[in-house]
């Protein structure tokens, strides 16, 4: 997600892990323009005066100004008791135009992973060769025929990271088979290495599973249900949906997937993802406790959904390449999702997200007045 990315393994160094939490991951090569996505549908959310919210207006507008100084964000969105409490935009963008929010999209497929085994598509522990017979020749690593999709979710697949191996493998003519045939970097199950070509094995497997693309799987099961749309969605060689990365929602669009979770999996009265599965993602499988990303400490790792603290607050999050983020506060009832320019390297990255992290940090957290 946006800490730049696993170099090694995670026990070797602290000053190694900062890296991990760049999970959005860049690839400047993706055809989708936000200017042509489609708004499509729209959640419709309620707004409110801040004070009646038990926020403070103007440290509210402190933090939308200071957004503003940096020219890479383009919103800023604060929801609080399930209503906005306040809402920018920056460099053309508006609640209406939808932008690639890169690894924010593996906390989606994280929502209709869980569906599927609900529904008995799949198991976590089944695996990942199952699916991929047609590739078994090419598995170089004997150690990937006993990857499971447990370990997949929770990135302890041991594939190498984004840094080394994502270019490789999305500059292949075959994503899926490119991934298969690579050496892994340790054993299945035991080290957290953030890897978006391991993920994108998930969308092939959902592909196979539902007997659906995982775009109409989205749209059916997740999207629609919950009252949102997606614009573009990048698809491999093989028209495969990207797993986990470069899909397109508008701001208050990524907002409904935090509130879906704040509340247990659901919307407006209606279960629409399994609220055990729900309660499993937002769990750290992975952590490191002292550990500390800018103003973010003791961070950890669910199924898709990053944990940690805040100025003493727990939150989990979803993380896009850049400062893509769904922060959501169980304690304040508070969801913060923010934008911001998506199509750099992973240096000036983890800069902006870090960035992103001490506008919400020393801005908008001091807001809450109750």
């Amino acid at each position: 997600m946006k800490i730049e990315h696993f170099r090694r393994k995670y026990f070797s160094s602290y000053l190694l892990i900062i890296c991990v939490l760049l999970s959005s991951f860049y690839l400047f090569s993706c055809d989708e323009n936000p200017e042509s996505a489609e708004t499509g549908i729209q959640y419709s959310w309620q707004s409110a005066d801040p004070s009646t919210l038990g926020l403070d207006q103007e440290k509210l507008n402190a933090a939308l100004t200071e957004a503003g100084n940096k020219s890479f964000i383009n919103s800023v969105l604060v929801i609080r008791h399930g209503k906005i409490a306040a809402e920018r935009y920056y460099n053309g963008f508006d609640q209406n135009k939808p932008q690639n929010v890169r690894s924010v999209s593996k906390s989606f497929l994280s929502a209709m992973i869980g569906i599927a085994v609900s529904d008995s598509l799949l198991s976590i522990d089944q695996k990942v060769m199952d699916f991929y017979p047609e590739y078994k020749n090419y598995v170089q690593d004997p150690r990937i025929n006993n990857i499971t999709i447990k370990e997949l979710l929770n990135m302890k697949g041991g594939f190498d990271t984004d840094e080394n191996i994502y270019n490789y493998v999305t500059n292949s003519s075959n994503w899926i088979r490119t991934t298969l045939s690579l050496q892994l970097l340790s054993d299945p199950g035991t080290e957290f290495h953030y890897s978006t070509p391991a993920v994108h094995l998930l969308s092939g497997i959902l592909t196979k599973a539902s007997g659906m693309s995982t775009r109409e799987f989205a749209e059916e099961y997740l999207l629609e249900p919950m009252g949102i749309s997606v614009g573009e969605w990048q698809q491999d060689p093989q028209g495969i949906y990207f797993g986990g990365n470069n899909m397109f929602f508008t701001t208050r669009n990524m907002a409904v997937l935090g509130l879906m979770y704040m509340n247990g999996g659901k919307l407006d009265g209606k279960q629409i993802v399994p609220s055990d599965w729900v309660a499993k993602s937002i769990s750290p499988l992975w952590s490191l406790p002292g550990s500390s990303w800018g103003e973010l400490t003791n961070y950890g790792y669910g199924y898709f959904w990053w944990t940690g603290t805040l100025k003493n607050y727990k939150v989990f999050f979803a993380l896009g390449h850049g400062g893509q983020y769904v922060m959501c506060f169980p304690s304040l009832d508070m969801i913060v999702a923010a934008t911001s320019d998506s199509y750099i390297d992973f240096a000036p990255a983890d800069e902006q997200e870090r960035s992103v992290l001490s506008i919400i940090a020393d801005y908008i957290l001091p807001a809450v007045k109750d």
